[in-house]
């Protein structure tokens, strides 16, 4: 059983998803014509439909080569200095420069998704009852509420993820209303995830694929309790749970445990690591919701190394992701086993390394990329072929594999492009959820309260047949340390480390300074720390300054200026 992964449905309708959404913001009107619009169903009803999950699509930064927050995290630094992404560690964010577009993507489709659910019951797409795709229309239209109240949802806890309190709308407004508007209480948000989570789930199928059309990227029952399960996991966590409230892990533990306890009936299944991307990534039994995209090679021109034809080195992987891999055999890390410089003529220190690193990392010596026209051993040893001084070579000595299709051939001439399948939800986040969540509700990595202790969750990853690393049996503090490093080798480049160590409040640890690494042209491996700007403000996004100039109503996330007063002085002096 498969086909309940949220693949790109649209992908044969592409260029009209890109330009769907209706040009609106939380603090406008819709400009759409909605007599136009409910009238014809491919290009009114659905193409809004369309446009609504279109906005999944619409992340921070407008290339490919920066879809990853990575860079801003102890991941990955981004190679070339203009990146935007570097501008959330070089002190270039603030209310007026935010680098982000979540609040007016997430109010565009909010917009959108609360006149559509108004209006949809006054449509009668009768007219058309003779035409040959009328029964599917109807049943997608029967289908569409519950596809855009899970839509308007996720965008929610894109909100609350980011801003924590934002105004709840659930209906459509008037400029003056929406100017009006104040800031919800994040549980408040919290709640309504969870609640429309929770009312549209049995209207949702597990799957399309038996579904009228076979539209299989769309939102199904799967996806909605996945979102409620994240979305309480968020909830309890120490940035917006200040007290520690056990029952808020409680909530999140069992939200995660229906996931398991029901992902072999859904179709579910763990996948071996090496096929969570690449061209056939869609069918993978593991997603459960993605954003698709259809074939292209611009992803893997912004992450292959310089010296790969078009190669633009992109984001590549620091020092501090390395050393958190742990030894097949000892189970130590990395950075225990070689703290310092290494010296790479007289030992391999990356064999028998978990084998998700080599999943991940292009290190020096390895054959990238795999495609059989640009294949080359990697140097990135200072001189080397894909090296500095190379303008926008690796600053860390490594360079990215994971999502990163090494068959994409580059070349000026004869170039192929692939199918690409961005994670946003899969089975084994869950189990790292569940995990998290029971320990903090029960105070121990070893009980089994809930059917299932944290240590025994984790290792079911562990386990997998490709991956085979020995058994977490820690508990107390040092499981959360082992966790911590567990959940960002299993969840690399997957946009979690980002929001993780929000949540957890615990960027001034992570955050401030990370490792990179540089290999002479001996094969000296020696260390640099790099100091990036961390201040807690940044637990919370800015809200835009130009969403406090249009409502006098929204007050500013802490650390980031209390007033329209404070952002005004600013911009002036």
């Amino acid at each position: 059983m498969k086909a309940f992964r949220l693949y790109n449905f649209y992908i044969a309708t592409a260029a009209m998803l890109l330009t769907a959404c209706a040009d609106l913001s939380y603090t406008e009107e819709t400009t759409r014509d909605e007599a136009w619009t409910f009238e014809y169903f491919n290009e009114g009803i659905k193409g809004l439909v369309s446009g609504i999950y279109a906005q999944v699509y619409n992340n921070e930064f407008e290339s490919n080569s920066a879809y990853f927050l990575a860079g801003a995290t102890d991941e990955a630094q981004y190679a070339l200095e203009t990146g935007e992404i570097n501008s959330y560690v070089n002190g270039g964010w603030s209310p007026a420069n935010p680098y982000d577009r979540t609040w007016t993507k997430c109010y565009t489709a909010i917009a959108d998704a609360n006149m559509f659910l108004e209006k949809l019951d006054q449509t009668d797409i009768s007219d058309w009852e003779y035409n040959s795709n009328y029964k599917n229309w109807v049943a997608q239209k029967e289908m569409y509420p519950y596809e855009v109240r899970f839509l308007r949802a996720y965008y929610y806890y894109e909100l609350f993820r980011t801003y924590g309190d934002v105004p709840l709308v659930t209906t459509t407004l008037t400029n003056a209303q929406a100017n009006n508007e104040k800031r919800t209480p994040a549980d408040q948000i919290v709640k309504f995830i969870v609640d429309e989570c929770d009312a549209i789930a049995p209207y949702l199928p597990v799957t399309y694929a038996t579904e009228i059309g076979a539209e299989l990227g769309r939102a199904t029952r799967v996806a909605a309790f996945a979102l409620k399960a994240r979305t309480l996991l968020y909830a309890a966590s120490p940035l917006h749970n200040p007290t520690g409230d056990k029952t808020k892990w409680a909530k999140a533990a069992e939200a995660c445990k229906y996931i398991l306890d029901n992902a072999q009936t859904w179709g579910l299944k763990l996948s071996t690591y090496a096929t969570l991307w690449g061209h056939d990534a869609f069918f993978n039994q593991e997603l459960i919701f993605g954003i698709g995209r259809g074939e292209s090679n611009t992803f893997e021109m912004a992450n292959y190394p310089v010296g790969v034809e078009n190669g633009s080195s992109g984001n590549c992987p620091t020092q501090s992701l390395v050393d958190q891999y742990e030894y097949q055999e000892t189970g130590e890390t990395f950075a225990q086993r070689y703290p310092g410089s290494i010296d790479l003529t007289q030992v391999d220190p990356y064999e028998g390394l978990d084998p998700r690193f080599a999943l991940t990392v292009v290190k020096n010596g390895d054959e990238w990329p795999s495609n059989g026209a640009q294949k080359k051993a990697i140097e990135t040893f200072i001189g080397g072929f894909n090296a500095a001084p190379k303008y926008g070579a690796t600053t860390t000595g490594y360079y990215l594999r994971k999502l990163v299709d090494g068959s994409c051939v580059t070349t000026a001439d004869n170039q192929t492009q692939r199918r690409h399948t961005w994670i946003v939800f899969r089975l084994a986040e869950f189990y790292l959820d569940y995990a998290e969540a029971v320990f903090n509700a029960t105070g121990s990595a070893n009980d089994a309260t809930y059917g299932m202790t944290a240590n025994e969750a984790v290792n079911v990853l562990r386990n997998r047949s490709d991956i085979q690393m020995p058994p977490f049996t820690e508990d107390g503090d040092e499981w959360v340390k082992r966790y911590e490093r567990e959940r960002l080798v299993e969840l690399a480049f997957e946009n979690h480390r980002f929001w993780d160590v929000r949540r957890w409040k615990k960027g001034a640890e992570y955050f401030s300074t990370i490792q990179t690494a540089t290999i002479s042209p001996e094969l000296m491996l020696t260390r640099s720390t790099v100091t990036r700007q961390w201040d807690d403000k940044f637990n919370l996004y800015p809200i835009p300054q130009s969403e406090l100039k249009k409502n006098p109503n929204l007050t500013q996330n802490p650390g980031w200026g209390n007033s329209l007063e404070d952002v005004e002085n600013l911009i002036e002096n």
